[in-house]
């Protein structure tokens, strides 16, 4: 089973892009030096008010750049993970209704994967800004790929970059579908590959 979802419309993305970066900064660093690094960049304005509507894309696009540069790729995808972490579980707690909490994880989890992955396709404009989102399930593993991805846009890199996806896609999914779950991005634009690809498994 395959389903394919690909932006329309202006490039924007979810607040909580910003908004749980900008908190994985303060838990990594405080709120001083994260004010300081935010002034830096330019967006002083997230220091004293964080979004609470759909953003431009390319905020976090820049937000992403600028923390690599400041604190180096390991560190930026550290801090970047937990932020995935953080983002997945304000909709895990406020996004997600209860009654999927309860019947998702009581279904064999290929079935379950494509039920909660069919409403996260419908919904992929909220995360994948001007991306295109598409899965595939199979018996004991799932594909999940993101073309054209925010978080490695226009940078070249060794080794797979996109920690905020990985880990909100992880943290999602082993809290609805099954503890076993691992997320494991095999291939990453920044890489030359077509797309970030993220391979699900739980066996």
């Amino acid at each position: 089973m395959q389903a394919t979802h690909a932006a329309t419309g202006a490039a924007r993305i979810g607040p909580n892009a910003i908004i749980q970066t900008v908190g994985a900064l303060e838990e990594a660093w405080g709120r001083a030096e994260t004010q300081g690094f935010l002034r830096r960049m330019g967006r002083s304005d997230l220091a004293e008010r964080l979004p609470t509507t759909m953003v431009e894309e390319q905020e976090f696009v820049t937000l992403i750049a600028a923390l690599r540069a400041e604190a180096g790729a390991a560190e930026a995808g550290r801090i970047l993970a937990r932020s995935g972490e953080r983002t997945a579980g304000y909709l895990l707690a406020h996004r997600i209704p209860r009654p999927a909490h309860i019947l998702l994880p009581l279904l064999p989890p290929a079935t379950g994967l494509r039920v909660l992955l069919k409403a996260i396709a419908a919904h992929a404009w909220t995360f994948a800004g001007a991306g295109r989102f598409s899965y595939t399930v199979g018996r004991g593993e799932a594909v999940l790929r993101l073309a054209d991805c925010p978080e490695c846009r226009g940078v070249s890199a060794a080794a797979p970059l996109c920690r905020y996806y990985e880990q909100c896609f992880q943290t999602l999914l082993q809290t609805l579908i099954d503890r076993r779950v691992r997320v494991r991005e095999t291939s990453c634009v920044a890489c030359g590959a077509e797309a970030c690809t993220f391979t699900v498994t739980w066996r």
